[in-house]
């Protein structure tokens, strides 16, 4: 049975859709949220080019270049230089399955009689 996860938003009991967070919440919290993904990308960024910086002093931007042009750039500079997410929820998690959420009505009634 899978687990629902609740809120990260204090006195929130609803079940976690995106980010973490209900969908009232995620909405409520969307600008802060797409902010510090930006800020995330940024420091990756610096990170990369730094790293460039460093292996390659004299020729860094040609080096850039031609890494852009590799179709496996994204997923290489998501390994070596990429953040470790807190939540293990995404964006955009798969829903419940109607199943699964009636066996848990179905416990708890039990459970409350």
């Amino acid at each position: 049975m899978a687990k629902i996860h609740l809120c990260k938003e204090p006195n929130c009991h609803n079940a976690v859709t995106s980010a973490g967070y209900c969908r009232l919440h995620f909405l409520k919290n969307w600008k802060r949220l797409k902010r510090e993904e930006q800020l995330r990308s940024l420091k990756r960024l610096n990170r990369y080019i730094e790293h460039m910086m460093k292996r390659h002093p004299d020729r860094y931007v040609e080096a850039i270049k031609s890494n852009l042009r590799d179709p496996r750039f994204e997923r290489t500079i998501d390994e070596q230089f990429g953040f470790e997410e807190d939540s293990e929820e995404g964006l955009f998690n798969e829903p419940i399955l109607d199943e699964e959420v009636r066996e848990l009505v179905e416990k708890l009634k039990k459970a409350g009689e």
